[in-house]
């Protein structure tokens, strides 16, 4: 048995199979802050072992301090994991959203590199492969957005939606690989901007708020000085805080003069902020958010976008 002092995080099962190992340990819960030890790291998953624990109830744990090496496993497998039908689309989905999480977090944490964004290609490249396997798996993807606002994971609940959404608009793969690599990296350049600023518990000052507003900026200057020149990418990030009727930034541009996937970005950036709980306030409900965005809104957004959007969400009377 192993005592309470590990931390230990549940991991998606379905992954495990007979014949199998594993570069970490695999645990179950045997009570409140007790867990008992099922496979040893490298241990093959045999008959010498009781595989009980693969085909009941019983979730299963790594200790956290593993919890990088299942992050490894997940990353190298995750092709032959999406290709297996016996692993079922809320796994798939839930998997792919922790290689995200996993992704992002480094981004923001630490330089960004040209690895990084190959790693953040390959998440966008997943998630679109999912989402075009089957209907159904696009609404697994959404399931796994958060309730709870970071930039690194409010960036990847809006590429979620964005990807989704060009879907519904059938969009080509093509163009869903460029809407959703935009809409993951637009609030890159928040990484250069006073952590302080960011994290701030209420309303911003107004001086605070001219800082914040340079960050689509930085953005495209990452991405430029790392050989980024896909215009149509460089572009969207550029423009997601432009508004419609020309009061956004940081050009003050109009409708016109904004291009598409900067508009979607923009309606799945303001929908994730509406709908997700942080330290100064509650999360809304979807409907709520569809109400303030076609009220409060309706000059701000292009409004083909909101009414396609709100209807791809399942909305038809707001």
């Amino acid at each position: 048995m192993n005592q309470k002092s590990y931390i230990f995080t549940p991991i998606v099962k379905d992954i495990l199979k007979e014949g199998d190992s594993y570069p970490y340990s695999l645990y179950r819960q045997v009570d409140e802050k007790l867990f008992g030890l099922i496979l040893k790291k490298e241990q093959l998953l045999d008959p010498t072992v009781d595989t009980s624990f693969l085909r009941d109830t019983t979730p299963v744990f790594i200790k956290s301090s593993e919890r990088h090496y299942y992050q490894q496993y997940i990353q190298k497998n995750i092709s032959e994991i999406l290709d297996n039908d016996e692993v079922d689309l809320d796994s798939k989905a839930t998997l792919i959203n922790h290689i995200a999480i996993e992704t992002m977090n480094d981004l923001f944490e630490s330089d960004v590199t040209s690895e990084n964004l190959i790693k953040i290609d390959k998440v966008i490249n997943n998630t679109i492969k999912l989402m075009l396997s089957e209907y159904k798996a696009m609404y697994s993807m959404l399931k796994v957005t958060t309730y709870d606002y970071y930039t690194y994971t409010h960036c990847i609940d809006v590429a979620t939606y964005a990807i989704a959404f060009g879907i519904y608009l059938n969009f080509t793969k093509e163009d869903l690989e460029v809407l959703g690599k935009a809409a993951m990296l637009h609030d890159l350049g928040k990484k250069e901007i006073d952590s302080r600023i960011i994290t701030k518990h209420g309303k911003l000052t107004k001086n605070e708020f001219e800082i914040v507003k340079d960050h689509p900026v930085f953005s495209v200057k990452i991405l430029r000085d790392l050989g980024e020149t896909d215009i149509r990418l460089l572009t969207a990030i550029a423009q997601h805080h432009e508004k419609c009727n020309g009061k956004g930034y940081p050009l003050g541009l109009k409708a016109d003069e904004i291009s598409e996937f900067a508009k979607i970005v923009s309606i799945c950036d303001v929908f994730n902020a509406l709908t997700t709980r942080r330290t100064y306030k509650d999360r809304m409900s979807t409907f709520s958010a569809f109400q303030i965005m076609c009220k409060e809104m309706m000059h701000d957004l292009s409004i083909y976008h909101l009414r396609e959007f709100i209807q791809f969400m399942g909305y038809k009377d707001i």
